[in-house]
């Protein structure tokens, strides 16, 4: 490369040798330091490259910022001003605005454009209609800007901004990261709020949603700067809530950021929002409760939320009431409840203010899948999967197909499916992972292992369920720690380490007393664990434990399980008669789902026992 810039010469290989020495070899450090030589006098072109001091006496910078800072400041002042213009502009800029932002005639323009080229600062492209250059490299843009004083950065931001604004006044939603960037580093508050919030809502849209948290958040920090004021108050509530629904899906539910954001919206819409406004805000402090488990809390909001949505009588606002008492019921354990108020929300689902909160409609329908099947409804809670997967197809929102593969595993798990399981697990934490969906990766980590541990790799299932579990329970989250602990126990189990998934699955039963939609599960779990120890009383009083609860629930797919539990131990303890008598009771209920696994054990069960 040097060869290429300075020739072959022979008394050229102690400055090629020294140049390497202190660029070490970086081709654009190189480059500019070759070039600075030329601008300082020291080398000149006469047919061929020629020194004119010897390189002993030459003092060339350390870094390349300190080459490409000398060679800006060696730049006539009307050069560099313009250089420094450009650099706040950005690292590409068409002609057109280069124009709106320096007042300069066309001739000097053009005279200092070809200055810079020149000395290869910037570079034209090809582009069709309006001429557009480009910095040559990003460091030489950075170096300019950081030139400029402070004040006059902030001037010329905020004439971009308006030149923008000019230029692009028919299309401005084509510029919203642009108007944004510049008006956020200008004296220009109100401006700065404005197309940050809009500029962090389109991102949100485009599901770019790294972007949309980083505008937000700068949003928040410049909102402050505004005096206050209703207006103000309303601003901030925006962006608080639309920050809010960006971190449900980058941070999670629990995260402290994203509950502070969801709680300052809320507490500015008591302040003066609309009743609809504070719907939505309400809904979005709750979510934060009911995934970090604590039911109580959330059972108390999720009433608030209904009462207000039945003063608004807005169809959204009463789906969003519906989707809240719907979940709060289920991890409760009360189905019946929870079904009721899925029928009052399925026929709102197709809102669009609903269909467009992260997850809010895969969490409604996927509950309600759950629903059907421990209800004892099989075929009901595949075709609610089947509406679940056909809604995020059509979904622009990667976390809506997520959210229903993690669905999509889940309930295969309940059907003792564990190669289903597996499948919408993996896909599901490819695309958590992809966007960054740390609520979504974690459980899908579980799933996978649990699928695994019964796919006959055990210690790998253990291994992938500790991982999402820790990364989960360090969120804060506490959503179905009873079935998630559960799911543990039986890989460990799976990995014959009995003691383990025994400490495990108590560990389970006390993790939240409050989540009962799955204690039962547990209940035949630990009956099943202490079977094989030889503790068969303490195993029949699991599966009688469970069997009342369940009934309690009108949970008949667990009822089943526990009973086909039960009939066994009591076959084997020379019980056959109640044996039989309990399991034809329960199986006899059954009108659907006998493909299953749990209805097929029951059956083999009940054809032996007859």
């Amino acid at each position: 490369m040097l060869g290429a810039l300075l020739g072959d010469d022979v008394e050229m290989a102690q400055l090629k040798r020294l140049i390497i020495e202190r660029t070490e070899g970086t081709p654009f450090f190189m480059e500019e330091t070759v070039q600075a030589l030329f601008e300082d006098g020291v080398l000149q072109r006469d047919g061929s490259v020629k020194l004119t001091r010897p390189p002993a006496e030459l003092k060339i910078p350390p870094t390349v910022q300190g080459i490409l800072a000398a060679r800006t400041d060696r730049l006539p002042s009307a050069a560099k001003d313009l250089l420094q213009a450009l650099a706040v502009i950005g690292r590409e800029f068409p002609l057109s605005l280069i124009r709106a932002v320096v007042p300069k005639s066309d001739d000097e323009l053009d005279r200092l454009l070809n200055a810079l080229q020149l000395g290869e600062f910037v570079y034209e492209q090809p582009s069709v209609g309006d001429a557009e250059y480009t910095f040559k490299h990003a460091l030489t843009q950075e170096v300019a800007y950081n030139s400029v004083l402070v004040e006059r950065r902030r001037q010329l931001h905020e004439c971009i901004g308006a030149a923008l604004e000019t230029l692009y006044g028919s299309s401005l939603d084509d510029h919203l990261a642009e108007l944004a960037h510049h008006y956020s580093r200008s004296a220009n508050a109100h401006k700065s709020v404005g197309y940050l919030t809009l500029a962090g809502k389109q991102a949100h849209e485009r599901s770019a949603f790294t972007e949309a948290q980083a505008l937000l958040q700068k949003g928040i920090e410049s909102i402050n700067a505004l005096p206050g004021s209703p207006e103000r108050d309303a601003r901030e509530m925006e962006l608080a809530s639309a920050l809010a629904q960006v971190l449900f899906v980058t941070k999670g539910f629990t995260a402290a950021e994203t509950r502070e954001a969801a709680e300052r919206a809320r507490v500015l819409a008591e302040k003066g929002g609309t009743l609809a406004q504070l719907v939505l805000r309400v809904y979005d402090v709750w979510r934060g409760v009911v995934v970090s488990g604590d039911y109580l809390n959330a059972g108390a909001l999720a009433d608030r939320i209904l009462c207000l949505a039945r003063r608004d009588r807005n169809p959204t606002s009463l789906a969003f009431a519906h989707q809240a008492e719907q979940s709060v019921s289920f991890w409760r354990g009360d189905l019946i409840a929870a079904g009721e108020h899925f029928a009052r929300l399925s026929g709102l689902l197709g809102e669009i203010g609903f269909r467009q909160a992260p997850g809010v409609v895969a969490i409604a329908i996927g509950n309600a899948s759950r629903t059907a099947w421990i209800l004892g409804y099989p075929d009901k809670a595949r075709e609610r999967l089947a509406q679940l997967t056909a809604f995020a197809r059509d979904s622009k929102n990667p976390y809506d197909p997520a959210f229903s593969l993690f669905f999509e595993s889940w309930l295969p798990c309940f059907l003792k499916e564990p190669r289903r399981t597996d499948i919408a697990a993996t896909r599901a934490l490819a695309i958590s992972e992809e966007h960054g969906f740390p609520f979504l990766a974690n459980q899908a980590c579980i799933m996978m292992g649990w699928a695994r541990a019964h796919l006959g790799s055990a210690r790998e299932g253990v291994a992938l369920i500790r991982e999402g579990l820790t990364g989960y329970t360090a969120s804060g989250a506490g959503l179905a720690i009873t079935d998630h602990l559960t799911h543990l126990a039986e890989a460990q189990a799976l990995d014959s380490k009995s003691e383990e998934a025994l400490r495990t699955i108590e560990e389970a039963l006390q993790a939240n007393p409050e989540e009962l939609v799955f204690r039962p599960n547990t209940l035949t779990c630990r009956g099943e664990f202490r079977l094989k120890r030889g503790q068969s009383k303490l195993a029949e009083a699991d599966f009688r434990e469970a069997i009342g609860l369940a009934r309690k629930m009108n949970a008949k797919a667990w009822e089943l399980r526990a009973t086909t539990s039960l009939a066994r131990l009591l076959r084997d303890t020379d019980r056959r008669d109640e044996a039989r008598a309990i399991l034809a009771e329960i199986y006899s209920w059954f009108t659907e789902g006998f493909d299953t696994a749990d209805l097929k054990d029951a059956k083999a069960l009940l054809d032996e026992l007859s």
